[in-house]
């Protein structure tokens, strides 16, 4: 009699937690990233990056990185890696930018952007960084 109800309660012990396997489901990693972040696995591209930069960046940070009236120079020591990190230009895209090495103003989040387009820009201007001898 007790064996039968020790086998019955092992029975349902077990069908209770297949039944959890079947139906939790864990959050995938892509669920876990950050809402700023490429997707995992994404390749960045550094010519996507300079047309990008062309189109959305050159107007404030200027022909080659160097600034104009409107945007600091991203080619300057304020910018370099351990200044800020690679996480600081995905908020900065995301985000935006509250005025704190220079007196532009805000940098405003740029919405248009995707966190790709944020992976190829940065790809773009770290090398473009390193060329300049920053890094």
């Amino acid at each position: 009699m007790i064996d039968k109800i020790v086998v019955r309660l092992a029975v349902l012990v077990l069908v209770i937690f297949l039944l959890l396997a079947v139906f939790y489901q864990r959050p995938d990693n892509a669920a876990k990233r950050a809402p700023y972040l490429p997707a995992e696995g994404f390749v960045a591209d550094a010519g996507m990056g300079d047309r990008l930069f062309a189109k959305h960046c050159i107007q404030c940070h200027g022909q080659q990185m160097q600034g104009t009236a409107n945007g600091p120079p991203l080619i300057h020591a304020y910018y370099h890696p351990d200044h800020h990190a690679d996480l600081a230009f995905y908020l900065a895209v995301y985000q935006g930018v509250h005025q704190h090495h220079w007196q532009f103003g805000n940098m405003p989040a740029m919405k248009q952007l995707t966190p790709d387009d944020a992976g190829h820009l940065l790809l773009y201007i770290r090398q473009a960084q390193q060329e300049a001898g920053m890094f």
